[in-house]
């Protein structure tokens, strides 16, 4: 059996904040080589690759795991005790990986052949699930994507429009404002009326929610700013071209709207016995359309990841492990 926990220690400890992938993946790829599994890069950009993993060169898995080698930032140093195992991507998501690479060892040794992709910069724009898409390995009928779900099977998820409202203006000496423009203001009122909107609202999944992060305007505290910037995500609950009309209404010509990331509400497969819940994140199953029905499982709270205080329970762990396997033995058997 399989050292799970000591897998989740070893995974945790590797910082891979998005856009540094390269260590994370290079780790995984090597643990695989050593374990017999044959493994392949699918290069994104300069020093970043998702990882595909199958038991054999011939195998031809019906049934993928996948999560993401990214995490948010920033990192901070592992830690754990008697219930804990503490750091950055402890539950977003290394020790969803640790459980799902102990499920597919176990299965093998049964004789089920499972494969992983492991995709880069989920955390941002889902660039790695977006290029494995095009590229999707022909035999597979099912894809279980982790995330933590308090190792509940999810039935549905939000959807997301993640932009940048940028604003311009005319500099001036601030002791002298009517001789510019500010940028700032522009962009607070913009703001201001989005965060008055009514966001549209489904029997099910709930109510449209936006944070609003990243602000940036101006360099000087004397200078009238003439740029300006937000970030904006919605969590989209009707539909993605319900919630793109009202910003658009909202913007206008008052700025310009830079779309990172969009996509629509997500309905995933769902299995007898098991609790079918919705989430309000989003995850890279909507980009991975060409890699069969989807699921999504994994130990861990969402609420203790992107938190100084995420931590993943070294029982929640050996329990996905098991629950992996019932998985895809209900979907192969």
């Amino acid at each position: 059996m399989m050292d799970v926990i000591e897998l989740a220690r070893q995974c945790i400890k590797i910082e891979s904040i998005t856009g540094n992938e390269a260590p994370f993946a290079q780790f995984l790829e090597e643990f695989f080589d050593r374990q017999g599994w044959y493994s392949t890069r699918e290069s994104i950009e300069e020093d970043r690759w998702n990882l595909r993993v199958k038991p054999r060169k011939e195998s031809f898995p019906e049934v993928y795991f996948c999560s993401h080698l990214d995490t948010v930032g920033p990192y901070f140093e592992f830690s754990e005790d008697n219930e804990y195992l503490y750091g950055r991507g402890a539950c977003d998501t290394k020790g969803i990986i640790g459980a799902m690479i102990g499920a597919g060892t176990t299965l093998l040794s049964e004789g089920f052949e499972t494969g992983y992709l492991f995709t880069v910069g989920e955390e941002l724009e889902s660039i790695g699930a977006k290029t494995a898409n095009d590229t999707s390995a022909s035999s597979v009928k099912y894809t279980i994507v982790g995330e933590p779900t308090e190792n509940r099977l999810v039935a549905g998820q939000k959807g997301l429009y993640l932009v940048k409202v940028s604003t311009k203006g005319t500099s001036a000496h601030s002791a002298y404002p009517d001789l510019g423009d500010s940028a700032v203001i522009k962009l607070l009122d913009i703001l201001e009326r989005l965060r008055s909107l009514d966001l549209p609202e489904h029997p099910k999944r709930g109510k449209t929610t936006v944070n609003i992060s990243k602000l940036e305007g101006g360099d000087r505290y004397n200078v009238i700013p003439d740029t300006a910037s937000a970030g904006l995500m919605f969590r989209v609950s009707s539909s993605l071209d319900e919630v793109k009309s009202l910003v658009d209404e909202i913007v206008g010509d008052e700025a310009k709207i830079e779309v990172i990331n969009q996509c629509d509400p997500q309905r995933m497969v769902e299995i007898p016995g098991y609790a079918n819940d919705i989430v309000a994140y989003s995850t890279d199953i909507p980009f991975l359309p060409n890699w069969g029905e989807h699921l999504l499982f994994g130990p861990g709270s969402i609420h203790h990841a992107h938190t100084f205080d995420e931590k993943i329970s070294k029982e929640s762990i050996h329990t996905a492990v098991h629950k992996y396997q019932e998985i895809v033995r209900y979907l192969v058997g």
